[in-house]
């Protein structure tokens, strides 16, 4: 789990069908020691994570990524260029055992990754931010 290590959730707010996540990356996170010193870049995977975590938190459900539909990065997220970004969620199908979603990474409006994916429901979340 990335959150409270690489990342923190600010905020959350709900708009019709969408979510936005306001975090804040840590800068100082292991992770950017090796993902590149002294040029430390968010690594994709990170930002996978990141939107699932989101997704667990708004459904209280434990996810496994079954599929990847889509996913654009458009912009190099830095923690020094942009230490303050949104996820936004859309949950456009759900059921007992599976979740589908569209969600974005940027600022205001600006989409630096654009994701649409799937995700297999495990069980019922223990914790929660």
């Amino acid at each position: 789990m990335l959150l409270n290590y690489y990342y923190t959730i600010n905020d959350q707010q709900t708009e019709g069908e969408t979510t936005r996540f306001y975090v804040t990356l840590n800068k100082d996170c292991e992770i950017y020691k090796g993902h590149f010193p002294g040029m430390p870049v968010t690594p994709g995977v990170c930002n996978i994570q990141m939107i699932k975590e989101c997704i667990e938190q708004l459904t209280g459900k434990r996810l496994l990524l079954e599929y990847i539909a889509q996913c654009k990065l458009t912009t190099l997220i830095t923690p020094q260029q942009y230490p303050e970004l949104q996820i936004c969620i859309h949950l456009s199908e759900q059921n007992d055992s599976q979740v589908k979603t569209k969600a974005t990474i940027g600022q205001n409006e600006e989409e630096y990754l654009t994701f649409k994916g799937e995700y297999k429901i495990l069980n019922e979340l223990t914790t929660s931010i």
